[in-house]
């Protein structure tokens, strides 16, 4: 059930009333509702996968009381290691199994021992539910939070179907109190849900979706373009995913509004950024935040003795471990391995921080912060057209078209209305990146409220593909 159809938009207007007229002033009724919601909003595209995710998902709840019942010793690192290699296990065997055993049959014909292949279906949201799962277990044996009580809260956290297509990787320390307590409804919060759910369909429906038509006839052809018409589509692909993948999330975030409970923000307009950290800040920021805390830090931790070659060992598994969330393809991996070794002059230099991104106050950038802006989202098209392209020979035949071919200019033009429509989009994005989304805009005058409203719906009603492009990340 996508996101962007009319039957999502059914489905959670009559989870809104029933969560809101059945569930009011009881927590035990409205967290029972969203269970039940998000059980059918799973079923219905997998129902195998919802009886694996309920199942981890009571284990895991379980094996953290029991961490945290046992003193610090053998039995308790037995306990903890049981619930890691478990939800580890499931992820390694449903994501990668088959990559792996295509990469051991290729070898073995190579030296004329046959062939063999494993075809594993993927369940919806297995890498977004398995982080939470596996930083919760990491969070209790540290003994950051205490475990969850509450077997219905743990499971509703796990489940929330809001952020089952598109995350956030939610933290349990930040979901699991706001339902402890009764919901009551909240007007302004409303709003700007519905505010967020508006903006998200615009990147969604219209930019996204109508960039893909282009985007895929740059690549599935590219033999027969240029270097502009290449360049031009893969950096349309960075833009492309930007819509698609923010669009979702806000969507997400903005549904979560309508049922009372806030999630933490994925996006803080990553095309604005001047550096790789400060693009990776951005970028997908509920993963680069649970890399950062679970892989990066305990590791340089442990590697602190051997300086700069420990930490150069952190960063470089640390982006490994993103390229390999993505999937299970080489593609992956060397877009890992290329991002850390952007990474590394940055970190060799100087302190790698969390530091909250900040919106600039200057309306108008001065032309060194434009010049770091384009050159880095030039960086980043080059780079993340590895997601886009099917294998590693595509990306190279992209690039080197890029780089070799004698067709200069554009053959393949984008239409004037879908510039237009990127434009406004960026544009109404820069004026408002110190905000959560384009279209928090609460304090404006209600003049300038309605015609954004009625701008940005016409758009979606003119130019939305609804329905007609799946969601990039569900294959993620």
């Amino acid at each position: 059930m996508l996101f962007n159809s009319a039957g999502f938009f059914l489905f959670m207007l009559a989870v809104w009333a029933v969560h809101w007229a059945v569930g009011r002033r009881s927590a035990l009724r409205q967290n029972l509702i969203l269970l039940a919601a998000s059980a059918v909003f799973y079923g219905l595209v997998d129902m195998r996968g919802l009886v694996m995710l309920l199942v981890g998902a009571v284990i895991n709840w379980a094996i953290a009381l029991r961490i945290a019942s046992l003193p610090e010793g053998r039995a308790r690192s037995r306990w903890f290691w049981a619930g890691i290699t478990l939800d580890l296990g499931l992820l390694v065997w449903f994501k990668y199994a088959g990559f792996l055993v295509e990469g051991l049959a290729d070898l073995l014909a190579r030296v004329g021992l046959g062939t063999g292949t494993l075809e594993i279906l993927l369940p919806l949201g297995i890498s977004f539910y398995t982080f939470q799962m596996l930083g919760y277990l990491m969070d209790v044996h540290h003994e950051e939070i205490e475990p969850c009580r509450d077997g219905l809260h743990f499971v509703t956290y796990v489940l929330f179907f809001p952020k089952m297509l598109a995350g956030p990787i939610e933290r349990a320390q930040h979901f699991l109190p706001q339902i402890a307590g009764p919901r009551s409804p909240d007007p302004e919060l409303m709003t700007d849900g519905l505010r967020q759910i508006l903006w998200g369909l615009f990147a969604k429906a219209v930019i996204a979706d109508n960039l893909a038509v282009f985007v895929d006839e740059v690549f599935d052809h590219h033999t027969t373009h240029g270097k502009g018409t290449l360049l031009l589509g893969t950096m349309g692909y960075l833009v492309q995913l930007y819509g698609d993948f923010s669009g979702y999330s806000n969507i997400a975030l903005g549904v979560s509004k309508l049922l009372g409970i806030r999630m933490m923000g994925n996006f803080a307009y990553p095309l604005f950024g001047t550096s790789v950290g400060d693009f990776w800040r951005r970028w997908h920021i509920s993963l680069s935040s649970w890399m950062m805390d679970y892989v990066f830090t305990p590791l340089s931790f442990l590697l602190r003795d051997r300086g700069r070659a420990g930490l150069v060992i952190s960063i470089s598994v640390t982006f490994l471990a993103v390229g390999l969330w993505h999937g299970a393809s080489w593609n992956y991996v060397v877009f890992g391995v290329l991002q850390s070794a952007y990474f590394i002059p940055i970190a060799l230099r100087q302190r790698i921080t969390q530091a909250p991104v900040a919106g600039n106050i200057t309306l108008i950038p001065g032309w060194g912060h434009l010049w770091r802006m384009g050159l880095l989202f030039l960086l980043m098209s080059l780079t993340f057209a590895l997601l886009r392209a099917t294998t590693l020979e595509q990306t190279a035949g992209i690039l080197k078209g890029i780089l070799t071919s004698p067709r200069v200019f554009i053959t393949e033009s984008l239409p004037v209305p879908l510039c237009l429509l990127v434009l406004g989009l960026l544009g109404v994005e820069w004026v408002q990146r110190g905000r959560e989304h384009g279209l928090e805009v609460a304090r404006l005058p209600a003049w300038v409220r309605r015609s954004a409203y009625s701008g940005v719906v016409l758009a979606i009603f003119f130019f939305g593909r609804f329905a007609q492009e799946e969601y990039i990340y569900i294959q993620f």
